[in-house]
């Protein structure tokens, strides 16, 4: 891995942002280009540098991160703001993948959410989520919570990955977002 990142996070002396990494998603991949993606445990968007011979990689696609076929190197870390417009646009729906191939940790934020003040839940911080709705849900998650998305989205009338993974993908767009879901869920330890 090269040593140069143009993401603050991966500045820390001693860690490697990606040691724990084993895979990502595909966000960017044009000819010539690098493959920009995002892991798939942390959702840190990372550059990659294909082999010459390596096909073009659609969004979405999952790349393990020590596949020699496709990967010359990883680089590091990539800023959202560094990112292609391609890979800025496909972000959301990529991370919905994430979320719906890997349901656990993201069904935790439904099942554990609780007020974040007392006028706000943490529901409401979701898009298009009211102070109405936000307590309208703790109701029908009761005691148990939920088991699926399916039956989250059935039981709230909402798309949960989807909403998840569009708020998920405003924090990695701007990173003085508050409250951070993506911490709380995924990056506790940075």
């Amino acid at each position: 891995m090269s040593a140069f990142n143009d993401d603050p996070r991966a500045n820390k002396p001693e860690e490697d942002p990606l040691a724990d990494e084993v895979s990502c998603r595909i966000l960017n991949h044009e000819v010539g280009g690098l493959i920009l993606g995002i892991t798939e445990k942390r959702l840190q968007t990372i550059r990659i540098r294909p082999n010459s011979s390596a096909q073009i990689q659609e969004p979405g696609t999952i790349l393990a991160l020590d596949d020699s076929t496709i990967i010359n190197d990883v680089l590091g870390l990539i800023r959202y703001r560094n990112l292609s417009t391609n890979a800025q646009g496909s972000l959301p729906e990529v991370i919905n993948l994430i979320i719906k191939d890997n349901p656990e940790p993201y069904l935790s934020f439904y099942n554990r959410a609780g007020n974040l003040s007392l006028k706000m839940h943490a529901f409401a911080i979701l898009p298009g989520i009211g102070n109405k709705k936000a307590l309208e849900m703790v109701d029908l998650r009761g005691r148990d919570g939920w088991e699926e998305f399916s039956k989250l989205d059935a039981d709230c009338g909402i798309d949960g990955a989807k909403l998840l993974a569009d708020r998920l993908a405003k924090e990695i767009a701007d990173p003085h977002l508050e409250p951070r879901l993506v911490d709380l869920l995924l990056r506790q330890e940075e």
